[in-house]
C-alpha cells in the first residue's frame, strides 16, 4: 500500500463546514495527530486515513453522508491546485475538461483516478481511490471527487445540470437533504465504483469562454482521456506529507509511520527498498522548503530556519550549503540578480512552535 495523500484544501471545506455547526475543529486535529499548521496551508498534503478518522470524529450531531454533502458544497474550481485550474479552463470542452483533471488529478489526491466507461448513449464518470474500497468512511472522499466531476461539466454545460445517476461504493444511505438536492438523479450505494452517469453529447459539447469568438476544435465523446500522470513515489510522497509537522521541529519517524498506519519498522523498510533513509528525506523537505519560502524578499534568514524546524540558524545556514551548495544569503540574492524574487508568493512564515532543537545531518 502506497502512501495516500490529498491536499488540505479539501479537508478546509469540511472543517468550515464543521465550525459553522459549533465543532471545535482546532482541538480535533491536534487530538488526531494532524498538524495544526495544515489550517494554514491549503497546498499542503496530509494523510487520506487519518483526514477521514478525524472527520468522523468530528461528526456529533450530523449524518456522514449529509456532512459530505453539505462540506463539499463549498467545493469549486478555485479549491482546486492552480495548476488543475489553469488546465481545466483552458480545455475547449467537457470531456477535454474531464482529461485535464484525470491527467493532473495526482495534484489533488495520489491515489485517485478516473475513468469513463461508455453506457450505450450514455457514459459513467468513474472515480477510484486506491486501497479505500472498503474505508468505513470513505463516504466523505466520495463526495469529494464527485463535486469535483460535478463542478468540472457544470462549468462545461451549465450549474443547472444533473446526472443521471450518481453512485457510491458507501453503504451510508442518502438523506432527505442529498435526494432533494438531485431531484431527478437516481442515488445508488453499496456498488462497485463511485461515478455519474450522463449523456455522452453533452461532454462533446464546446464550452465559450466569456468573450471568446471562436471555438478549438473539439473532441468527440469517444475520445480517450490521456494517459495518467505517473504515481508518486513512496519517497516522494512522505516528503510532502512530513512538509507541515517541520514547524514544530524534527517530526519523529515513529508519528509520521502512525499517521499512515504502518510502524517505524515498516515505514523504514519501504525507504531502505527506495534506496532511501528517513533523515534524507526530511533534509530534502526542509531544502524544498527553505528554498520555497526564501522566494519572499520579505521573509527574515532566521524565520525561514525556524520555519523549517531548526532553532539555529547557523546550523540551518550549514544544512542548505551543503544541499545547494550556497548559503541562504547568496540563494537568495542570486534569484533577486536573476530577476525571479516574484515568481511565487509564498505564503508568510509563520512563528516557531519548536519542540527543541532538531537533528542536522
Amino acid at each position: 500500500m502506497e502512501l495516500a495523500i490529498v491536499r488540505a484544501a479539501h479537508l478546509h471545506v469540511f472543517l468550515d463546514q464543521l465550525r459553522e455547526i459549533g465543532v471545535p475543529v482546532e482541538r480535533e486535529i491536534v487530538k488526531s495527530g494532524l498538524s495544526p499548521w495544515i489550517l494554514e496551508q491549503p497546498d499542503a498534503y496530509v494523510s487520506i486515513s487519518r483526514s477521514l478518522e478525524c472527520l468522523a470524529n468530528c461528526c456529533r450531531d450530523i449524518e456522514l453522508m449529509d456532512l459530505g454533502f453539505l462540506a463539499t458544497q463549498r467545493e469549486s474550481l478555485t479549491t482546486l491546485s492552480r495548476q488543475v485550474q489553469r488546465a481545466v479552463n483552458d480545455a475547449p470542452s467537457g470531456l477535454a475538461r474531464l482529461s485535464a483533471l484525470h491527467k493532473f488529478a495526482a495534484h489533488e489526491d495520489n491515489v485517485l483516478s478516473i475513468r469513463l466507461q461508455h453506457e450505450g448513449t450514455q457514459i459513467r464518470v468513474i472515480s477510484e481511490l486506491a486501497d479505500y474500497f472498503y474505508h468505513p468512511y470513505i463516504c466523505f472522499s466520495e463526495w469529494v471527487d464527485l463535486q469535483a466531476l460535478l463542478t468540472i461539466i457544470r462549468s462545461a454545460v451549465g450549474q443547472s445540470w444533473s446526472p443521471i445517476e450518481m453512485t457510491f461504493v458507501s453503504r451510508h444511505r442518502p438523506s432527505a437533504l442529498v435526494q432533494e438536492a438531485f431531484p431527478n438523479t437516481r442515488i445508488l450505494t453499496g456498488q462497485p465504483h463511485t461515478s455519474i452517469l450522463m449523456c455522452s453529447s453533452l461532454l462533446a459539447a464546446p464550452c465559450l469562454k466569456s468573450g471568446q469568438t471562436s471555438l478549438l476544435p473539439t473532441l468527440t465523446a469517444r475520445s480517450e482521456i490521456g494517459p495518467p500522470r505517473d504515481n508518486w513515489s513512496f519517497s516522494t510522497a512522505l516528503r510532502a506529507a512530513v512538509r507541515p509537522y517541520l514547524h514544530d521541529g524534527y517530526p519523529a519517524l515513529t508519528k509520521i509511520a502512525e499517521m499512515f498506519g504502518m510502524s517505524g519498522r515498516t515505514l523504514q523498510r519501504r525507504l531502505r527498498e527506495c534506496g532511501r533513509s528517513y533523515s534524507e528525506v526530511l533534509q530534502e523537505a526542509r531544502f524544498e522548503m527553505a528554498q520555497e519560502l526564501l522566494v519572499d524578499p520579505s521573509a527574515r534568514i532566521i524565520d525561514v530556519a525556524l520555519a523549517v524546524g531548526y532553532e539555529n540558524p547557523q546550523h540551518f545556514a550549514r544544512a542548505f550549503r551543503r544541499h545547494a551548495g550556497v548559503s541562504p544569503t547568496d540563494f537568495r540574492r542570486a534569484l533577486a540578480e536573476a530577476g525571479q524574487t516574484q515568481v511565487c508568493a509564498p505564503s508568510p512564515v509563520p512563528p516557531c512552535r519548536g519542540c527543541g532543537e532538531p537533528q542536522s545531518k
